[in-house]
């Protein structure tokens, strides 16, 4: 799929997406800077409005703030953590749309990643 349509797909009022923000599975790593500190850690999932990623630091809670880089892009992405569970934590993205822009970025190294992609369900 291109980026071009992969954009598209999450744009709302598209008949292909039946919800408002559909997630892609998408399987790469980012780089994180947060709490002062910068680290890598697996992108599973993103929407236009957040992304799943694992595994994160036991330390860092929900309400931190932090930002998000795809790794050799231009892509920036400010976030919050907004939930936890035993396999990583939940983020929202504090710029309406960044979702998609991450998500083409994502989706095109997903292939360069060993290992099935696999969404965190929610």
């Amino acid at each position: 799929m291109s980026l071009k349509n992969l954009i598209l797909r999450f744009l709302p009022g598209n008949p292909a997406n039946r919800r408002a923000f559909e997630r892609q599975p998408v399987n790469t790593c980012v780089s994180l800077t947060l709490a002062g500190r910068t680290m890598e850690c697996t992108i599973s999932d993103v929407s236009p409005r957040g992304a799943f990623l694992s595994p994160m630091a036991d330390e860092i809670k929900v309400g931190t703030e932090g930002v998000l880089e795809v790794p050799d892009s231009p892509v920036r992405a400010e976030f919050r953590i907004v939930r936890r569970t035993p396999s990583g934590v939940g983020v929202e993205f504090l710029r309406d749309g960044v979702g998609a822009i991450v998500a083409g970025w994502t989706k095109a190294r997903t292939a360069d990643v060993p290992g099935p992609a696999a969404a965190e369900p929610g």
